[in-house]
């Protein structure tokens, strides 16, 4: 019999201890003076797919599960003081499988020593690239391009790591630089000893904000704003000896470079359009090494947005290149509170002049309290 997921939960349980007595002030923010207050909030995103021969028969196939069920629970406990956590049980139901993990996915600590400057310690997510550094919650596309955002395996969790994290602004220009556990120093009788050092990892990531300032601590992907967003950024990833394949110990090294564009065209209309680049060196043999690069383009008339977006991944192992293509359409009934997102992704991965192409249409409905 599958498990209860509150059974196998202990701090979902005890967060409910505490919180349900609040009762409906649950989702939103609770003042507890001029300095101090308290925000939770809850996230749902609902999916439904369609699978090319995603059937035992080799028919087309279907899938209902919710894609993210989060808990965020964060705010300010003086004027520089502030802390953040969310919890994160993803893709709960899918293919029939209720038996998934629950887990805190952020949890740290900032404060603001200067103006707009802050330090964060705790579980954080690697800032290499705005791609990757955009909230799930404010999304433009229905998911991340993942495909060409490829950390070292088995650091961290899902593009989260331990450390602490510098992050402010000098101007127009953000910053956020972290030193963090990466790949820890392992030594085994059977395999190249990785890190022998237990040297940390260092991440970061410089942006230039041409126009209006993006001081979000995650990034948005649409902000349905007046005020027009275009910003260029570079990230570098590196460890050393982090990464051990059948030719030995690499080094494990990443760069990025991006562009991201908001524009209002009035009458409640909007240009959105991003894309980046990525290349990685985590040795020759590596299929994680390589060239990467990912675009979206959307064009939002009210509340209705159709958008394209495509991904490439060019690998340097022979036959282990990626291409999706993903045209779709947003219904944004209440912005980010309350929307819907659609897609269908056209993909090959492997050989891509004789792979076979798959495809899976997504809707996803979000609500956001």
């Amino acid at each position: 019999m599958p498990h209860s997921p509150l059974r196998s939960s202990p701090l979902l349980v005890a967060l409910a201890v505490v919180l349900l007595p609040l009762g409906s002030a649950i989702a939103g923010k609770i003042v507890i003076n001029d300095e101090a207050n308290l925000n939770i909030n809850l996230l749902l995103q609902s999916q439904a797919q369609v699978i090319k021969d995603g059937a035992p028969s080799g028919s087309v196939g279907t899938d209902f599960f919710l894609r993210r069920v989060r808990l965020l629970v964060y705010g300010n406990v003086t004027k520089r003081l502030s802390f953040f956590m969310e919890t994160d049980q993803p893709n709960f139901g899918k293919d029939n499988n209720y038996n998934v993990d629950f887990f805190v996915q952020d949890a740290f600590v900032s404060y603001e020593f200067a103006d707009k400057i802050w330090v964060d310690v705790g579980m954080l997510i690697a800032p290499f690239s705005r791609h990757n550094l955009q909230g799930a919650i404010a999304l433009n596309s229905v998911d991340y391009h993942s495909s060409v955002i490829r950390f070292t395996a088995g650091v961290g969790k899902i593009w989260r790591d331990m450390g602490v994290q510098l992050r402010g602004f000098a101007g127009p220009v953000g910053f956020r630089a972290a030193i963090m556990n990466g790949a820890e120093g392992t030594k085994r009788e059977d395999a190249p000893t990785v890190n022998p050092d237990d040297l940390p990892r260092g991440v970061a990531m410089v942006r230039w904000n041409f126009l209006t300032r993006e001081e979000d601590l995650f990034f948005q992907g649409i902000y349905f704003a007046d005020k027009p967003h275009l910003s260029v950024g570079v990230g570098a990833d590196y460890q050393p000896s982090a990464i051990a394949t059948a030719s030995g110990v690499h080094d494990s090294v990443g760069f990025s470079a991006d562009t991201f564009l908001d524009w209002p065209m009035g009458n409640d209309q909007e240009l959105v359009f991003q894309t980046g680049v990525f290349h990685y060196r985590q040795g020759m043999d590596n299929p994680q090494s390589g060239t990467g690069v990912q675009a979206e383009l959307g064009y939002r008339i009210a509340k209705v947005e159709p958008l394209v977006s495509v991904e490439y991944f060019n690998s340097r192992v022979t036959n282990q290149d990626s291409l999706i293509f993903r045209p779709g359409f947003n219904v944004w009934f209440q912005k980010h509170t309350f929307n819907l997102r659609t897609e269908v992704a056209i993909a090959r991965v492997g050989d891509l002049s004789n792979a076979d192409t798959g495809v899976t249409g997504t809707a996803q409905l979000q609500f956001f309290y």
